[in-house]
């Protein structure tokens, strides 16, 4: 799986670093529906300015989440990613997210809009949502929390659910690595 193999080698840039990369708190639940909502946050050592400025613009993103991140920051607008070297906006292998709503500086929701062939769940995944909240610690600190919501009790979403738990964990160290260390250096990262 394309995702797998990324997850691998953005493992392997951080080893170097690992003593810096800290474990994100899972604040995941059961809601009044039965349905699962899985939840990471880590406190990062930024404001919330600074932690919304790599969320909130393609500059931002591609400094650390993808070698290719854009972000249309509107209602409807896109947030594509590419985990692999050459990928272009508009590839077919990119994953492709809507923008459901946002407050700048605070919280903003999406949703997967496509995903490539090979993706776990494919069509499934495209039934969850995804916030990303903001929260100031003091100055200098945000609490990240990142909450994706929709899992039913059913073997796909368990696939889905076990997938995004590394994903999103992995997700938050590397901001965590960006704020930390700079942009992340993606000429490092080798795809087959």
């Amino acid at each position: 799986m394309m995702r797998a193999s990324f997850f691998a080698g953005v493992l392997a840039l951080l080893a170097p670093n690992a003593a810096l990369a800290t474990t994100p708190a899972e604040c995941s639940r059961v809601e009044a529906d039965a349905r699962r909502t899985l939840c990471h946050e880590l406190i990062v050592q930024t404001s919330t300015d600074g932690a919304w400025a790599l969320f909130g613009s393609s500059e931002g993103l591609q400094s650390w989440m993808a070698p290719l991140a854009i972000i249309d920051l509107r209602i409807g607008g896109v947030w594509e990613t590419a985990y692999r070297a050459g990928a272009r906006v508009g590839d077919a292998d990119n994953v492709r997210n809507r923008i459901l709503s946002y407050a700048p500086g605070r919280m903003l929701s999406i949703a997967v809009d496509h995903a490539p062939e090979g993706f776990v769940e494919r069509e499934r995944v495209r039934t969850l949502w995804t916030v990303i909240e903001f929260e100031p610690v003091s100055d200098v600190q945000t609490r990240v929390r990142v909450s994706m919501f929709g899992f039913a009790d059913d073997p796909g979403y368990d696939q889905l659910y076990n997938f995004f738990q590394a994903g999103n964990a992995l997700t938050l160290r590397m901001l965590e690595q960006r704020i930390t260390n700079g942009p992340t250096d993606w000429s490092a990262l080798t795809h087959p």
